[in-house]
């Protein structure tokens, strides 16, 4: 997994503590412009972003000092450690949309671990709504995590993707055939003529085959390319052994995929990337430049969840949806990377690195 860049290693580049560098990035006036501008200078050649997630809580409890809030977004969580989520780019993400979409209209949102010891379903829904949640928003959940026992006639309640299988709720997800079709169109555009695509089986069904489904049809429908049987991993983690089979069975000049082990194993087999193997990226866990592919933007996925969900608390929408809807979010920014071989023609979107 790639780190992402934080304060402190803007703080060890510059030689500055980190209380000087936050000053730097906030243009205080508390350090002299000269720090600003060397602190501003080694933040962007590390690569350094803001993290949403703080900026969100800051404008939060500014609000809750100012005014009184309407009532309470719980974001469920269900890692297997409570802070576990903050490990996620994409989870960490969408509580930041959340949070920020929730303070404007005048709600608080805070994060609930469902894991917590001695807490029965029934005594969470007790807590939750003597602490005025009026909603929840429910963060993808682990594979293996057991049904939910909730009094759902209280709440509001939408999913962030598949894996909460009962009570069927509406959803609101990243738009996954819109993005693997976008890999796609860089994949054509580069040349490329025998791609594969890796994937875990347990993604697969919980996205209902639409990333699968739209590789197999654009594979047929392109007839310069060849027939490159996908590699669905059968456990829930990344099999380098499988992967080193794969590729020598059956030769793909390029590899899309989401795991971010596949270009270690792909060098430590003695591939050159992206000269022997092209790899992209239609998910993008964290905004790692030297890969090629997709980075979601799920602060926008977050806030139009909690757009819906705000709206379904106050036109009093609880329990299980009766005829569940999905929205689809389509906000993605491509990153050129080091992984994929140059175009051989013109830019589809705007790229970012």
């Amino acid at each position: 997994m790639v780190a992402m860049v934080t304060q402190q290693d803007v703080a060890r580049e510059t030689g500055l503590s980190q209380t000087a560098v936050s000053l730097a990035l906030r243009k205080s006036p508390e350090v002299s412009p000269a720090t600003i501008r060397r602190v501003q200078a080694a933040a962007k050649r590390l690569g350094y972003r803001p993290d949403p997630l703080i900026s969100a809580l800051m404008a939060q409890r500014q609000h809750r000092g100012k005014k009184a809030y309407r009532a309470k977004i719980a974001f469920l969580t269900a890692f297997p450690q409570r802070e576990e989520w903050r490990q996620s780019a994409y989870a960490a993400g969408c509580l930041a949309g959340a949070l920020r979409a929730a303070t404007e209209r005048g709600y608080l949102c805070e994060p609930v671990w469902l894991r917590e010891p001695g807490i029965t379903g029934p005594r969470l829904s007790s807590i939750l709504w003597t602490q005025n949640v009026q909603g929840l928003l429910f963060a993808p959940l682990p594979v293996d995590y057991p049904p939910i026992t909730i009094d759902w006639t209280k709440f509001a309640a939408i999913s962030l993707d598949y894996s909460l299988a009962r009570p069927v709720l509406s959803r609101v997800v990243d738009d996954h055939a819109y993005g693997i079709e976008r890999v796609l169109a860089e994949i054509s555009r580069r040349g490329y003529r025998r791609p594969g695509l890796v994937l875990r089986a347990s993604q697969d069904v919980r996205t209902h085959h639409s990333r699968l489904g739209v590789f197999l049809v654009h594979r047929r429908l392109q007839s310069e390319w060849c027939d490159v049987p996908p590699l669905i991993l059968p456990e829930d983690r990344w099999d380098a052994d499988l992967f080193a089979r794969w590729v020598k069975r059956e030769s793909p000049d390029v590899v899309l995929t989401e795991e971010f082990e596949l270009p270690i194993t792909a060098r430590a087999l003695g591939l050159r990337v992206p000269r022997d193997l092209g790899i992209a990226f239609f998910h993008k866990e964290h905004p790692a430049r030297s890969l090629s592919g997709l980075q979601i933007n799920s602060m926008q996925v977050g806030a139009t969840a909690a757009h819906i969900l705000i709206r379904m608390i106050e036109t009093n929408e609880r329990g299980e949806a009766t005829v569940p809807t999905t929205t689809l979010v389509q906000s993605f920014t491509w990153h050129d990377g080091r992984t994929l071989r140059a175009p051989l023609r013109g830019p589809l979107l705007p790229a970012s690195g």
